[in-house]
């Protein structure tokens, strides 16, 4: 009976030590950031490429970690689909400290001078995943 406690004690100290493993590793994950950025062009015909390019040398940053770029897709038109904005840039980071470091990188900010006369709203999400 000693040896059957035993066994079961060690059962479940092994299976709580597994569940905290996972729950650490979990945390660890969930700190990974999109930040997802919307672009309105004041003239979108002259500067659609122009800003897209720019946009693409977001990737040159040393704290990012991937990065899509686009335009509204051609979607079925709904009350819950924006298309109006005219660029989508979408970078991820694996942390917040890299997220930050990306905000005040030289070539984040020459993007931001480049470009800025360009557009007449930006719209920012960032979120964990």
């Amino acid at each position: 009976m000693l040896n059957r406690r035993k066994f079961m004690a060690s059962l479940t100290a092994l299976g709580f030590g597994a569940f905290i493993s996972h729950q650490t590793n979990a945390k660890t994950h969930a700190n990974m950031i999109v930040h997802q950025v919307f672009f309105w062009l004041h003239d979108p015909a002259k500067d659609l490429k122009t800003v897209m390019d720019g946009c693409k040398k977001i990737a040159q940053t040393k704290s990012v970690k991937d990065y899509k770029v686009g335009v509204p897709a051609g979607t079925q038109r709904r009350e819950v689909v924006d298309h109006s904005f005219h660029i989508s840039l979408t970078v991820y980071f694996d942390s917040l400290g890299d997220h930050d470091l990306y905000q005040t990188d030289p070539v984040h900010l020459q993007f931001v001078e480049d470009h800025k006369d360009k557009w007449s709203r930006v719209k920012v999400y960032d979120f964990e995943v």
